[in-house]
């Protein structure tokens, strides 16, 4: 079924909601689908350099966004408030919300997914946790009638370009990093990426989704990547591996006790991690009657996350479409 009329407001317009923008002006528009309002604090300035949204769209004033007539709301403005005041706000005015928001999911998310549906309304978060890899579909629905076991997963583009941009050319920490931020796969600060909490962010949210357990972030055991050098990449080479920074959670349904980390690993070169070059995430997630299912994906940069944000923009309005067809 065709997506029904859409009206969609952006939160912020850094790299992805200029990501997401670019999508909704450009030749490729998906159908049914209109771009009616830009907030960022910044919009007298940005509005000038970009000429494909009508100056109409632009906005600071987020009141006017949340009283508006958006249908959905996208939420890329990132950190915890007042992301998560303003998706609360756009769902208690019947607005649905999709975000690219980790910290926001992992913290809020049962409340908001609560108010969301007492106002018949939809969160959906792919982008906060996979970016253009859909972990958040494949456990949420995919493997909804298994009972899973455990996720291995790298779940952090920025590290793991980082990673192996080190491995191929053998260079500094720094020289990464550097590269990783002229591609658009790094932030100017990426320590949240480097020391594991962006990834237990996101694992978080899949623990509550593939086991039902909530966890909070800051009980996930972390352990940095920001020591590891050239030298270690060089060892793990000569031991027919290599080194990626993994989020691995484990759940005993007999004991009902989860193991949960994220630290940088040696991994074989024979495996999916392995092979993740760049800002490239992958997952082997574990069932109990599905066995071990494999999924990879860009996980960094502002194009592959609006991918995952427009898919569920596409996904809600399919919803409305249906809804009105059988009403």
């Amino acid at each position: 079924m065709s997506p029904s009329f859409c009206r969609l407001a952006i939160l912020g317009f850094g790299t992805v909601g200029s990501a997401v923008a670019r999508r909704l002006t450009g030749p490729h528009v998906p159908s049914g689908l209109e771009l009616t309002h830009i907030f960022d604090r910044s919009a007298a300035r940005k509005r000038d350099a970009w000429p494909a949204a009508s100056r109409a769209v632009w906005t600071t004033d987020i009141d006017a966004v949340l009283a508006g007539d958006a249908d959905v709301v996208i939420e890329t403005i990132g950190g915890l408030e007042p992301a998560a005041d303003w998706t609360r706000a756009a769902l208690a005015a019947g607005k649905s919300v999709v975000t690219a928001n980790k910290q926001v999911v992992a913290r809020h998310g049962p409340a908001l997914l609560t108010l969301a549906a007492s106002h018949g309304r939809q969160l959906r978060f792919e982008a906060a946790v996979g970016g253009a890899m859909p972990i958040v579909r494949a456990i949420g629905g995919g493997l909804a009638g298994d009972r899973l076991t455990k996720i291995v997963a790298i779940l952090n583009g920025t590290t793991n370009a980082v990673l192996s941009r080190m491995e191929a050319t053998g260079c500094s920490l720094d020289a990464a990093i550097a590269d990783a931020r002229a591609r658009g796969y790094a932030e100017s600060d990426p320590s949240a990426d480097l020391d594991g909490s962006d990834a237990a962010a996101k694992l978080s949210i899949l623990c509550g989704l593939a086991f039902g357990v909530r966890v909070d972030p800051d009980a996930i055991p972390t352990r940095t990547t920001a020591t590891v050098t050239a030298a270690d990449l060089e060892r793990a080479h000569l031991s027919g591996g290599t080194i990626r920074q993994l989020a691995h959670a484990e759940y005993d349904h007999a004991t009902a006790t989860l193991a949960a980390s994220v630290a940088p690993a040696f991994v074989s070169s024979t495996s999916i991690f392995a092979a993740a070059s760049g800002p490239q995430n992958a997952a082997v997630i574990s069932g109990a009657s599905s066995g071990d299912i494999t999924i990879a994906g860009a996980g960094a940069g502002g194009d592959a996350t609006a991918v995952a944000i427009l898919s569920d923009v596409i996904a809600i309005a399919r919803d409305s479409a249906l809804m009105e067809a059988v009403c």
